[in-house]
């Protein structure tokens, strides 16, 4: 491949009445190395004798044929038989050997000789710009696309198509308009809609200062207008609105109810110390809907959640829900279906038919809604379930139409085909199964009846020695010192943590109550976590001193809802000191059973199961003996 546009050849001896400098580039080389490839042949073994003389591996070699091929392309264009001396000066690069190459060669001039003029790369000059028109509004100046436009194009980028006035497109629009006709609109009449010719200028400074895009974004905005919905206007039924075109359109100047609701959401996200990126999508979000229905209008959950995602999805909207909640502004939507019910319904909705109708039975008599089965099972635990039944379902889907064709040579030989705790899982979930079945008379015989999977118990492990050492000290953040002393010193649980409200906490009898499905626990504060609880309590109330949140640990998040923090969030609070949750709240545990023999002291202590208590007695006392209980 041979680029002619570079260094073309000259006649041979004509002297150039103005020697024009060259500006020789890295690339030129490799665009160039075809037109002389024969030259570059003859040069290589004296590169050779350079390469060896001077000991210089594979990467200088390539580098001395570019500029190489680059002086010979030089001498071309000057219409020389010789390489100017000058030209060495004007190399990218100047490897050590290439001169010497050339003068080996019989192809270096002297340098009384000059003719070619060349500046050192270092100081050439670069070309200057040529003038243009910008390619979306036509204004003549140095760039491809003036700094209005580019502004334009940031802000409407979503919104591309062909011009309704001028037809040119595709362009960024407005209102169906490019930003010429848009500022045409502006400066001349709205009557010019009519036509289509374009007024052309100059593009400077006083075309794209901030006043004149100032103006120019307003160019179409709407005066004061009442809400789409009418104050009190009756509501036939429920249509789900769309949302998308006020996505990106200029609004209306809003009504004094309309800025007298923005201003009383901005007093409440300074309250709450909201940073502007949190705040400006909310605010958006409010500010439509407030145009839309009303300022006083009494608006749905659903119908904000959606409205933000239309506007982008950033930042959180709890915030605003709560806020509109807390005016007694807002309908409550239903209570959503979390992931692991869409997940067990998802799987369910997957079997044939039949067999989709009895996992279905099965999951409503874990769920409690039964009569014959009185418990209610999470659907998190459905989820595992559904987990572990995984394979034998797919199995027994293909060779079968019902559950009831399920013999118990079926069931063990599902069960056997997998060991350790992976068939104790398998077993607890088949037995969950066909009992439920059973009981609701749906298979005649259960097949699981009489499986027994023995496992291997798990003790307690305790921590090395010394990984304790400076717990406290490796956050400096309230919450979390909170939290490590809450489980390092008295083994509360993640679950009780994230459930722990301010009214559980007793300061006058320096208590904590933890409320549990199967009764209370009561944590009595030792002064390290006294004193840590009373610093996180005033550092809570410094910083949201507003929130409406009951729960006693919460977050930037949670402060503006009244959710509890998240597991992951409880979790997190370990990872620095390279800790787990679990292995530190079962060291504690371990620990003050090394100390007594007594499972009930424990079960008072720390709020645990009879059975738990055994394990960590027999776990610190193995001398006792004896099987632990189930």
């Amino acid at each position: 491949m041979d680029d002619e546009r570079i260094c073309p050849p000259a006649v041979r001896g004509q002297v150039a009445l103005f020697p024009a400098p060259y500006r020789l580039l890295e690339h030129h080389a490799l665009a160039i190395r075809s037109r002389y490839q024969d030259d570059l042949i003859r040069l290589k073994p004296l590169l050779g004798q350079v390469q060896a003389e001077h000991c210089l591996g594979h990467h200088w070699r390539v580098n001395a044929m570019n500029m190489l091929a680059l002086a010979l392309a030089a001498r071309d264009a000057a219409g020389q038989d010789l390489v100017d001396a000058a030209i060495l000066d004007a190399l990218p690069h100047r490897p050590i050997g290439v001169t010497r190459a050339l003068n080996k060669a019989g192809l270096l001039a002297s340098d009384s000789d000059r003719e070619v003029v060349l500046l050192p790369h270092a100081q050439r000059p670069r070309p200057q710009p040529q003038p243009r028109s910008c390619d979306h509004c036509l204004s003549w100046g140095r760039n491809q696309i003036c700094d209005a436009c580019r502004h334009w194009r940031r802000v409407y980028a979503d919104q591309r198509g062909c011009c309704g006035r001028c037809g040119a497109g595709p362009l960024p629009l407005r209102n169906g308009r490019c930003r010429d006709c848009t500022r045409q609109r502006l400066r001349l009449d709205p009557d010019t809609d009519a036509s289509t010719w374009r007024q052309l200028r100059f593009a400077g400074p006083t075309l794209t200062n901030g006043n004149a895009t100032r103006r120019e974004l307003l160019a179409d905005r709407p005066e004061l207008s009442p809400p789409a919905v009418l104050k009190g206007q009756a509501t036939i039924f429920e249509v789900e609105r769309d949302w998308r075109p006020l996505a990106g359109a200029l609004l209306p100047t809003p009504l004094p109810s309309v800025r007298a609701l923005l201003a009383d959401f901005t007093r409440y996200t300074t309250e709450h110390r909201w940073n502007r990126k949190v705040h400006e999508p909310s605010a958006r979000v409010l500010r439509v809907a407030a145009t839309w229905l009303g300022a006083d209008t009494v608006f749905r959950e659903d119908e904000i959640r959606v409205l933000h995602r239309v506007c982008g999805g950033k930042g959180r909207i709890h915030g605003l829900v709560a806020f509109l909640d807390q005016r007694e502004q807002l309908v409550r939507s239903a209570p959503r279906s979390n992931r692991h019910e869409a997940f067990v319904q998802r799987t369910i909705t997957a079997f044939p038919p039949r067999i989709s109708d009895e996992l279905g039975t099965w999951v409503r008599v874990l769920r409690g809604t039964s009569r014959s089965h009185h418990r209610e099972t999470d659907y998190a635990t459905l989820r595992r379930y559904l987990v572990y039944l995984a394979t034998p379902l797919a199995d027994w889907s293909t060779r079968y139409t019902t559950l009831r064709q399920v013999t118990e040579a079926d069931v063990k030989a599902t069960v056997t085909a997998v060991k350790g705790p992976r068939a104790h899982e398998r077993a607890v979930a088949i037995r969950s199964l066909f009992r439920a079945l059973k009981h609701t008379k749906l298979v005649f015989v259960d097949p699981s009846r009489g499986l027994r999977i023995t496992r291997q118990e798990l003790l307690p492990t305790t921590l090395p020695p010394g990984r304790l050492a400076g717990l406290l000290e490796a956050s400096s953040n309230p919450a979390t010192r909170l939290v490590l002393a809450l489980v390092a010193l008295h083994a509360t649980s993640g679950t009780d943590l994230r459930n722990l409200a301010l009214s559980d906490v007793l300061l006058a009898r320096r208590q904590l109550m933890i409320r549990r499905p199967h009764g209370r626990h009561v944590v009595h504060l030792d002064d390290t976590t006294a004193a840590l609880l009373d610093a996180w309590l005033r550092y809570r109330h410094r910083r949201w001193p507003r929130t409406v949140n009951s729960y006693l640990l919460i977050t930037q998040q949670t402060a503006n809802a009244t959710d509890p923090v998240s597991s992951d969030y409880v979790y997190r609070r370990f990872d620095p000191a390279g800790l787990t949750l679990r292995a530190v709240r079962a060291d504690r545990i371990l620990d003050e059973a090394r100390e007594t023999e007594d499972p009930v002291h424990l079960v008072r202590v720390f709020g645990i199961s009879i059975t738990t208590a055994m394990k960590y007695i027999h776990t610190a006392h193995p001398h006792r003996g004896g099987p632990i209980p189930p």
